[in-house]
């Protein structure tokens, strides 16, 4: 009975990596991509809790620049070193390591190289899609995402998070590679008088 049980488990790893191995293969496919996204975000009683649209860009390795422009306006941008969190509303800037935002930011990963990050989290094929999830739900802030595809084209995410609220996030007008559009930067220079939190 302990053998039949190791053999599951060894093979439901097997598969599991396997699994990985597949999305892994299906990003590399994109040195980077942007996208028009919207969002619809529901809490635990199935609520709206939020709607927004805005624009997206990611580039290998660990690039990402996520503009959300209405109904608020914020702007999360990496330059694969530094990952900044910008909120005009309150004229705060908020610095992270891009490794250890992974976990908060998982569209990090749509863009990520690194094995380290990827050791953290279960990938497991789901039709087209593939569900990702934390190794170690204990501190997790996201609990569960789905990459959603449409063909060779990212569609979406649907992210679950330790509050019980679920975020659809739903892409159009995918370019691939990713527009040139001037405003899209992987950089941020934080506007004068604005509140820097250096948490890297």
């Amino acid at each position: 009975m302990r053998l039949m049980s190791l053999a599951l488990l060894l093979a439901s790893s097997s598969a599991l990596a396997d699994d990985a191995a597949a999305l892994k293969a299906k990003l590399a496919g994109f040195d980077s991509f942007s996208a028009h996204f919207t969002q619809k975000v529901v809490d635990g009683d199935g609520n709206l809790a939020m709607e927004a649209q805005g624009e997206m860009a990611v580039e290998r390795p660990q690039k990402l620049y996520w503009h959300t422009q209405s109904p608020d306006e914020t702007l999360m941008v990496s330059d694969g070193k530094t990952l900044w969190l910008y909120n005009p509303f309150v004229e705060q800037v908020t610095l992270y390591s891009p490794t250890q935002a992974v976990g908060r930011t998982p569209m990090l990963l749509l863009s990520s190289q690194d094995p380290k990050i990827w050791d953290q989290f279960d990938i497991k094929a789901e039709g087209k899609d593939f569900s990702i999830s934390p190794k170690d739900e204990k501190d997790a802030y996201v609990t569960a995402l789905t990459v959603k595809f449409d063909g060779d084209k990212v569609a979406g995410l649907v992210i679950h998070d330790a509050s019980g609220q679920q975020n659809t996030v739903t892409f159009t007008g995918f370019k691939a590679p990713r527009t040139t559009d001037a405003a899209v930067q992987f950089h941020f220079t934080p506007p004068a008088g604005v509140a820097v939190d250096d948490q890297r």
